[in-house]
């Protein structure tokens, strides 16, 4: 028990946690091991938010709604699966290692961005006081062939900037976009297409010249500057609703009650402070707090109208979002041999081989293209998006020659994230709220880390301690 905990009988009213996603169900984890009375409330027939599985019965095979990966940095979410028991479901590489094609280039040249030990060169850092990353990445960039030597010779100009910098003077480069701070620093347009973008599409879910300079830096020091082994990637070897049935599991085992398929209409604000929410058709409960961890817009929707208008909810409305498409496709034969891949062709991007990575759970010649920042195909019909997907795929891949496509199955998040353009970091707002029992959480909040798993986790952990510092001091 924990100076936050809260005291037996201190309330016959639980708390109200709206929205099942890792956010929702991190702070409700947090709050039903501090004695709370909690209930869960999901819109959705199952939980799990933007990271879940479904069955295609046509196919006959478990699907994720998107191929997801996590990384070393990402110390909160690995917590929150080592707390439900389910940390082996990922496993991370040895160190950094991303096998890079150029369909563009004569035999789809391949060639690997990867951390290695670099001894004395890590030993002189350490001496010297420095943290050594990101010369782990050294040996790997001196001989990545899709740059220029003059490109490679560049990178140092803008690395060596973004490890010395200080929160302060990252938060003030918010309002400019990455690529403009990269073209600041010597970046030429060949280097931030071929090596910074690849690494901020997946991570920020859009490109360098959409993406706040100061998220982009905040994936570049966390990843790679902070900690040799931060940038190592993570690999799910079992599908994603693994994660939120077992968190299910885990608070339904400490009396949490959770209600599937009931979407919040209505919360219940009197003197400042929420007495009661409404959901479904007649559903009422009365509340002691509310945690909101919903998208922004639709966490607005469930505000009355007289609040909506007021600081910090009005930064809600100014959000926007970035799509995400996955297309799932299985192959007569075996088209890859790595467990992924990424390409420098934009319908390519990052290629899965999902049964090598699921093994028996899959059934053969899976695999999965994940599309970032999908703006110009998320309106195109599904037989267009296939058609452009399988083309880039038969050009970043040489084993597809001759191979025949058997299925597929696209699935597109439109809203899959919020966006972090220039400027969006004064509207990422912290859990308190002016209405005294109301705290929100979602990764679109102020964690400072872009839209991740890593930071609905953090933020339902940050909105469950709040609320619980409220019940303490007051």
């Amino acid at each position: 028990m924990t100076d936050s905990t809260l005291e037996a009988g201190q309330s016959d009213r639980p708390i109200a946690v709206i929205g099942g996603g890792l956010a929702g169900l991190s702070a409700a984890l947090d709050l039903a091991d501090s004695g709370a009375s909690v209930v869960l409330f999901e819109q959705r027939p199952f939980a799990g938010g933007k990271a879940y599985s479904f069955q295609d019965p046509l196919h006959h095979v478990t699907l994720d709604n998107g191929q997801h990966i996590t990384m070393r940095c990402c110390t909160s979410f690995q917590a929150f699966l080592e707390r439900l028991g389910c940390a082996d479901m990922v496993e991370y590489q040895p160190h950094l290692e991303v096998a890079v094609i150029d369909p563009s280039s004569e035999g789809r040249h391949v060639s690997v961005i990867a951390s290695r030990r670099l001894g004395i060169v890590e030993r002189f850092g350490r001496r010297l006081g420095q943290t050594p990353a990101p010369l782990q990445m050294l040996s790997s960039l001196v001989t990545f062939e899709h740059l220029s030597v003059a490109d490679k010779s560049r990178l140092a100009l803008a690395f060596e900037p973004i490890r010395r910098m200080t929160l302060s003077q990252r938060r003030v480069i918010d309002r400019i976009s990455f690529g403009q701070w990269l073209r600041d620093h010597h970046q030429s347009e060949a280097v931030i297409e071929r090596f910074w973008d690849l690494i901020v599409l997946p991570t920020c879910n859009d490109r360098s010249d959409d993406v706040s300079a100061a998220q982009a830096v905040q994936v570049f020091q966390d990843g790679f500057c902070r900690d040799p082994q931060g940038a190592d990637i993570g690999l799910f070897r079992r599908g994603l609703g693994e994660v939120a049935e077992t968190a299910v599991l885990a608070l339904q085992a400490r009396g949490v009650r959770c209600e599937f398929g009931s979407a919040v209409r209505q919360m219940l604000i009197s003197d400042r402070r929420i007495e009661a929410v409404r959901w479904g058709r007649t559903g009422r409960m009365d509340v002691s707090g509310v945690i909101l961890a919903l998208p922004p817009h639709r966490a607005l929707s469930v505000l009355p109208v007289a609040w909506r208008g007021r600081e910090p909810f009005w930064r809600l409305g100014q959000h926007d979002v970035s799509p995400i498409i996955n297309l799932h496709m299985q192959w007569d034969r075996a088209v890859m041999r790595r467990d992924f891949v990424a390409s420098l062709d934009l319908d390519a991007q990052f290629i899965f081989n999902r049964s090598q990575l699921h093994g028996w759970d899959t059934p053969p010649h899976w695999i999965t293209v994940s599309l970032s920042g999908a703006h110009d195909l998320v309106d195109r019909p599904q037989r267009e998006i296939v058609a452009r997907v399988e083309a880039a795929v038969r050009r970043s891949l040489r084993r597809t020659e001759g191979a025949a496509l058997l299925a597929t199955r696209v699935v597109k998040e439109s809203e899959a994230t919020f966006r972090s353009r220039p400027g969006m970091g004064a509207h990422r707002v912290g859990p308190r709220t002016p209405i005294e029992n109301l705290y929100l959480a979602g990764a679109w909040t102020g964690t400072d880390w872009p839209a991740t798993m890593e930071s609905a986790v953090r933020s339902g952990q940050a909105a469950a301690r709040s609320l619980l510092e409220s019940v303490v001091s007051a």
